[in-house]
């Protein structure tokens, strides 16, 4: 498979989580009805399957998807409400600090 400049390797998020976390990959693969060799070869991938990668997101209750997501460049365009509920709060933050400013001013 011919891999794209901007590849994100996978078999690296997940290899670190797996050592960070001590986690046995015998046990892993069992939990996900694969064996270790299964799992040793995830983490020499650079890229999973998404469906591989949502099964190991349950197993081990980690968002790859998320680990993957930060990797990416901020302007990239994010299909949640979130952010916009983020933009709105900073907005208000920004308008309640010069009423602050302000209602400080008229005290002194």
């Amino acid at each position: 498979m011919k891999k794209g400049k901007n590849n994100i390797d996978t078999g690296t998020l997940l290899s670190d989580f797996i050592s960070k976390n001590k986690i046995n990959k015998s046990e892993l693969g069992k939990t996900i009805n694969r064996d270790g060799v299964s799992i040793l070869k995830y983490t020499q991938n650079r890229s999973i399957q998404t469906g591989i990668l949502i099964e190991l997101c349950y197993a081990l209750k980690h968002n790859f998807f998320q680990d993957i997501a930060n990797q990416l460049p901020d302007n990239f365009s994010v299909k949640t409400h979130k952010k916009e509920e983020i933009d709105a709060l900073k907005e208000e933050i920004k308008v309640l600090k010069i009423q602050n400013e302000l209602l400080m001013k008229l005290k002194s």
